[in-house]
């Protein structure tokens, strides 16, 4: 897991916002993709999609991406042109597995826990 750590430490932070955190994560084992890449979002069946800017929520970074060709269901609750929110782990190529397949939970739970830490010294 990449954790980044603000150097901004003396320029006041807004509450609810992502500058209320020192740090940032990204629960994944490889790097966060480039905008313009493509993901397989697994999640829902929406498909693979195009990562347009990224997202910040309880201290974690995600993906908003734009689906190639959502589902029906998602079409008709979201509109065809609809962007949606997505962590590292609802997309295929960011799954974090063990060598026979299953979700690493270990790796799922250390990031947590690393996070309620800081939570609690903050």
């Amino acid at each position: 897991m990449e954790v980044l750590e603000s150097v901004e430490k003396s320029v006041a932070r807004p509450v609810n916002t992502y500058t209320e955190f020192s740090k940032l994560g990204w629960m994944a084992k490889k790097q966060i993709p480039l905008i313009g890449s493509e993901v397989n979002v697994k999640i829902n069946g929406i498909g693979r999609s195009v990562v347009k800017k990224y997202f910040i929520e309880h201290g974690f970074i995600g993906l908003v991406v734009k689906p190639h060709n959502p589902p029906t269901w998602y079409i008709k609750q979201n509109g065809a042109d609809a962007i949606c929110h997505v962590f590292p782990a609802e997309c295929l190529e960011f799954e974090v597995r063990h060598e026979d397949g299953s979700i690493d939970s270990e790796f799922y739970n250390s990031g947590l826990h690393a996070f309620d830490q800081q939570e609690v010294q903050a």
